[in-house]
């Protein structure tokens, strides 16, 4: 019975000694951890984005912190962050106008779609559509060279300069270029729009940024259609009038939308029959006059006796 009591005391204070050589390789793996991760600990966190927005038919103007100029047209979102090795803004659905300041350290980064612009400085307008079968962007020249390459940098990506418009729908191989009047891109700062033979797609997209009733292309057929000409930016029923007056269409007023579609024929209506008075008058009054009659001679006096 002693010799049990004796062992067991021998026994209990090496249970201590084996718990310790299991958490003392723990606490020095976790010292060997926070020491690599110190630095990222320390590390201040990233930039928050920026979020500028604007209500449908208005024209906001931001100027951002390194005095570039953002300038948003109507229902547009345009998100934007400044870092120590670039300046980067992103395009949701919108309409934008870009006066960038230059700097030799850090350029400007557009992200579009799958594409991205990279300038130094220079002024351009990008416009992005997005629908649910495709998403397309604009983007034009004012002043200034830019680079437009894939988000990714698979390709090296092509260079444009002024007067130039380059247009993508993302997942497109390669940007549609051509040389226009960057004027007209830059016209809705002026409250008006300015198209050269512009589809009739992209017109009706614009136009829903001011309108209170959205419009509606009733046939797909007529959505290439060119329009070429300028819109004030005024009453929807003038808008369209003009519109109409250029391309075979006919705008359609319903209580929550303006439908575009081909003219109606309009019916003839039939002329009536005059009725029996107004027949006898013309009769009358396109009837030839008779001849009169020739005179009777008259009778000659007897000669005298």
């Amino acid at each position: 019975m002693s010799a049990d009591k004796d062992t067991q005391a021998v026994d209990r204070p090496a249970a201590p000694s084996r718990r310790r050589r299991f958490w003392i390789p723990g606490l020095m793996m976790a010292l060997i951890v926070g020491a690599l991760w110190s630095p990222n600990l320390l590390r201040p966190p990233p930039p928050a984005w920026t979020v500028y927005t604007n209500v449908k038919g208005q024209i906001r103007r931001v100027l951002l912190s390194d005095k570039s100029a953002l300038r948003l047209n109507g229902a547009s979102q345009v998100r934007v962050v400044y870092e120590d090795n670039d300046r980067r803004a992103a395009m949701g659905q919108a309409e934008a106008a870009f006066t960038i300041m230059p700097s030799a350290r850090r350029p400007f980064l557009i992200s579009a779609g799958d594409r991205v612009i990279q300038m130094r400085s220079g002024e351009i307008n990008v416009l992005r559509q997005t629908a649910q079968s495709s998403a397309k962007t604009v983007l034009t020249i004012s002043l200034g060279t830019a680079r437009i390459y894939p988000n990714d940098r698979a390709a090296e990506g092509i260079e444009a300069g002024p007067g130039q418009e380059i247009s993508w729908t993302d997942g497109q191989a390669q940007p549609d270029v051509r040389t226009v009047n960057a004027a007209n891109a830059f016209a809705w700062e002026s409250h008006s729009l300015a198209y050269d033979k512009a589809p009739l797609s992209d017109v009706v997209a614009d136009l829903n940024r001011y309108v209170a009733r959205p419009i509606r292309i009733a046939d797909p057929a007529l959505s290439s259609l060119r329009f070429t000409g300028v819109l004030t930016l005024e009453g929807e029923d003038v808008m369209l009038r003009k519109i109409a007056a250029a391309l075979p269409v006919e705008a359609k007023a319903l209580p929550a939308e303006i439908v575009l579609q081909r003219p109606t024929a309009k019916a003839v209506k039939p002329r009536r029959k005059p009725n029996v008075l107004m027949q006898s008058l013309l009769k009358l009054n396109g009837a030839k006059p008779k001849p009169l009659p020739a005179p009777k001679p008259l009778p000659q006096a007897p000669p005298p006796r």
